[in-house]
């Protein structure tokens, strides 16, 4: 299992915003500052925040904003497939601004997220009888584990 990190130079942040610009205008949504903000902080880590850890941030610079303008803003950004979500063993939802195919694995203990990248786990076989009636157009794998810190 390969696990590699997201790139989180400012100049790939710049271009990440600059693409979700692009791509928001072109769905139609209003590119305010306070949205360009939140995508801006979510983009700009590789820790898949929760809506409170991107609230709590926002606010230095929009000390005006509120907490459910942060998760209707996150889930519109969803919905329109600017980003995904990753529950987290059932608490709260963490964001991820990488769209780029991966999968996560969730520390048990400290409910640490990290990313996943592993061609083998890219083209799975489930069998037809599994699938039922349901025609299948992606699919995220959450692993579940405790992490080396949580260990020691």
């Amino acid at each position: 299992m390969e696990n590699i990190m997201m790139e989180s130079s400012a100049e790939f942040i710049d271009d990440r915003v600059d693409e979700f610009i692009s791509r928001s205008k072109e769905l139609g949504i209003k590119v305010t500052p306070q949205r360009v903000a939140i995508y801006k902080e979510l983009a700009s880590t590789d820790q898949h925040p929760s809506t409170e850890t991107i609230y709590n941030k926002i606010r230095d610079y929009y000390p005006n904003i509120s907490l459910t303008t942060v998760y209707r803003t996150l889930e519109t950004f969803e919905k329109l497939g600017l980003i995904s979500v990753v529950n987290v063993l059932y608490n709260a939802a963490r964001y991820d601004a990488n769209l780029t195919p991966h999968h996560h694995i969730v520390c048990t203990s400290c409910k640490k997220v990290e990313d996943i990248y592993d061609e083998s786990l890219a083209n799975l076989d489930v069998p037809d009888k599994t699938l039922g009636d349901y025609k299948i157009e992606g699919y995220s794998l959450l692993l579940n584990g405790v992490c080396r810190d949580c260990r020691d």
